[in-house]
């Protein structure tokens, strides 16, 4: 799957006696634009904030990039057929035991294409190969991971120099190094638009240069016509700061017989915008950070994004923990108060229980009363002329029983004086409930007179 392109990408250059990171916002047509440079010395602690990565990165991703000392580097130029990037990388390692200098088991390497300046069309293609030692990649390696700085990326400087070059002509180029590197220098041959040759060259002291590089340039110009690349007396441009030039010109004069062309090189910081902005657009081949580190250092970001989602978890878990005990704690508070509450109150509150139903009784007896009396003011007052009542019973409250006597031949009136007394009304709304059926019958020793009786249910709003 290919990466997701990234949105941050820092360059960072360590040395013996000084330290330099430039971070840069990559846009989305993969654009560099300067954010900030922060020198220090090699001891200072990088910026995590800058160079970290975390659960951010998942969504904003960013690119370290780190540049190796050009004194642990090899530098080569050699000619390969033109085939896809696959095909290419496989001829190269092919051909690594005829190029490094050291044995292919102890080196890291990589590999750049080089854009020919040629208008003849050509079959082959020039490609620079990267040698590094790779005890010295790994020992850089530990240094950068003992400051906090995991590299995405391991380039070399003066490559970016070298393909910022604007080639016009046959001419051996010199870059010379500058501070610490001021006695290397790379040696670029240009011949009919392509790289011929390339090779990274150390010297000891200045007084020595002239012949120490002299004799690179004697045997570099000799294979060179021995391949048949050379046609003629070579021309030298020399790329050095204003300040080195004093030291080189002198010594490059002395070989080219006075005819030595000078230019300035790119700016540190031009040169690390292009190294951002070519790895983000996905340009630059040349990456010798060993396979087993990358997988090492994603490995290392997807369990510390783990271990973070985890240790998030646990602190929300815990949180959520002391949130239910301080809750729990506070109800509990509030339960022993409302507690101390009902034993202050309890003593009160049964007193009032026990008024209650004192009260609540007296009204029954007064209701009691009250029904009583109204029963038997609408009994008596419903009662018809000839008839007798006998027995007025009031039975639980509720029940009124009605007994008495009537003329036999007004059997009639029994039945009216119990449907009148289901008319009666008190307060708007009927006294009784309901009024049972009369029930008649001889009076035994008067034949003329007829007994009856029926029974009256008080509503229970009216005892209440």
């Amino acid at each position: 799957m290919k990466p997701s392109p990234p949105n941050v990408c820092n360059v960072l250059e360590l040395s013996a006696d000084r330290r330099r990171l430039w971070s840069f916002d990559i846009g989305g047509d993969g654009e560099a634009e300067f954010d900030c440079e922060l020198p220090g010395l090699p001891g200072d602690p990088l910026p995590a904030r800058l160079v970290g990565k975390n659960w951010r990165a998942l969504f904003s991703p960013r690119l370290n990039i780190a540049w190796l000392p050009v004194g642990s580097v090899f530098l080569r130029a050699a000619q390969f057929p033109k085939c896809d990037r696959a095909e290419l990388h496989a001829m190269v390692e092919l051909a690594l035991e005829k190029i490094s200098p050291l044995p292919v088991a102890q080196i890291v390497w990589s590999l750049e294409p080089v854009p020919a300046h040629s208008t003849v069309p050509s079959e082959m293609q020039t490609v620079i190969v990267l040698i590094a030692a790779r005890h010295e990649v790994e020992k850089f390696l530990g240094t950068l991971e003992g400051r906090g700085f995991l590299a995405d990326r391991l380039e070399v400087p003066f490559l970016h120099q070298l393909l910022a070059s604007k080639i016009d002509g046959d001419a051996a180029w010199i870059y010379a190094g500058h501070g610490e590197q001021s006695n290397t220098c790379l040696l670029a041959w240009w011949y009919g638009g392509e790289l011929r040759s390339l090779t990274m060259v150390k010297l000891s002291t200045p007084e020595h240069w002239r012949r120490e590089l002299g004799e690179v340039l004697a045997q570099s110009a000799w294979a060179g016509e021995m391949d048949g690349w050379i046609t003629g007396p070579p021309r030298y441009r020399l790329v050095a700061a204003p300040e080195d030039q004093e030291i080189w010109l002198p010594v490059l004069r002395d070989l080219a017989d006075g005819i030595v062309d000078v230019a300035k090189p790119q700016e540190t910081t031009v040169l690390a915008t292009q190294a951002a902005q070519r790895a983000a657009r996905g340009e630059s081949q040349a990456n010798l950070l060993p396979p087993e580190f990358t997988a090492r250092y994603r490995q290392q970001f997807v369990d510390g994004v783990w271990m973070r989602g985890l240790g998030a978890l646990v602190v929300l878990y815990l949180f959520g923990v002391a949130l239910f005990f301080a809750a729990l704690e506070y109800a509990q508070s509030e339960k022993r108060g409302l507690e101390t509450q009902v034993q202050q109150i309890s003593g009160s509150y049964t007193n009032a229980l026990v008024t209650k139903e004192r009260i609540k009784v007296l009204q029954e007896q007064i209701a009691l009363k009250y029904a009583a009396i109204e029963s038997l003011k609408a009994v008596s007052a419903k009662l018809p002329e000839g008839m007798t009542l006998s027995d007025f019973s009031f039975q639980r409250g509720r029940n009124v029983l009605l007994r008495g006597v009537a003329p036999a031949e007004q059997i009639s009136k029994i039945t009216d004086y119990n449907g009148a007394l289901q008319k009666v009304e008190l307060n708007g709304a009927p006294l009784f409930r309901s009024v049972s059926a009369p029930s008649i019958s001889g009076s035994g020793a008067n034949p003329a007179q007829m007994g009856w009786s029926f029974s009256c249910e008080l509503r229970s709003a009216e005892v209440e």
